[in-house]
């Protein structure tokens, strides 16, 4: 209820979960995985921002970086379908914030382009990646694309210039999870020890306790 304290320790957390719903949230923290992440630079529709942080969440990524340098982070609920709840968002002011913190985390910058010739499937995908899917109507910013280690584009053979958005990351993210399948299995690729453990704990806090300020997913970078 409302005036009931929140279980904290790891004791009174599960002493309020199922032991189905236990298995449940251990088997999706065991193969989350931040080897790979999404960021969205400005997209303007809330409908695209919320599908791909919901399919990111389907892929078992951890993380999405959101810039709202020129539009504001905006989503759509009933496109998530809750997805946000079991995801890390981190929203950023500044592209060049968000790029130096990905950086400073060991990732390489991969931006989506139509004037590459290069594939997703060219890229060195070994490398922790961020992999960067721009607006809607002008891509990724000449910023970005002139600091990024790769750019590329999704294997397609239409007319067509280029996909949605929401789509291309689908599609992305389906060449992202075949290549970690290929090469070890997400155990592989999955967080391991103390991050591993860290995550579960968190899912049963969001769980429990539900989605309040303290606990919410979404973290704004300056």
């Amino acid at each position: 209820m409302a005036n009931e304290p929140k279980a904290k320790n790891m004791e009174e957390l599960l002493a309020n979960v199922t032991d189905r719903r236990r298995e449940l949230l251990l088997d999706v923290a065991s193969k989350r995985t931040r080897h790979f992440c999404m960021v969205l630079e400005d997209l303007f529709d809330p409908h695209n921002i919320s599908a791909v942080i919901r399919t990111a969440e389907v892929f078992g990524l951890q993380d999405v970086h959101v810039i709202e340098e020129v539009n504001p982070y905006k989503i759509n609920k009933s496109i998530l379908k809750g997805s946000f709840k079991w995801m890390n968002i981190n929203l950023y002011k500044k592209r060049m914030k968000c790029m130096e913190t990905l950086r400073a985390k060991g990732y390489k910058i991969a931006v989506a382009s139509t004037n590459t010739t290069n594939s997703v499937l060219d890229l060195d995908l070994s490398q922790p990646t961020a992999f960067y899917l721009g607006s809607e109507f002008h891509g990724n910013h000449p910023d970005t694309l002139a600091a990024a280690d790769y750019e590329f584009k999704l294997p397609q053979y239409g007319i067509t210039e280029s996909m949605n958005v929401s789509v291309a990351g689908g599609v992305l993210m389906t060449y992202l999870d075949v290549y970690m399948q290929q090469h070890g299995g997400r155990e592989k690729f999955a967080l391991q020890g103390e991050e591993r453990e860290a995550l579960y704990k968190t899912f049963l806090e969001r769980h429990v306790n539900g989605m309040e300020d303290d606990l919410s997913p979404v973290q704004h970078i300056d």
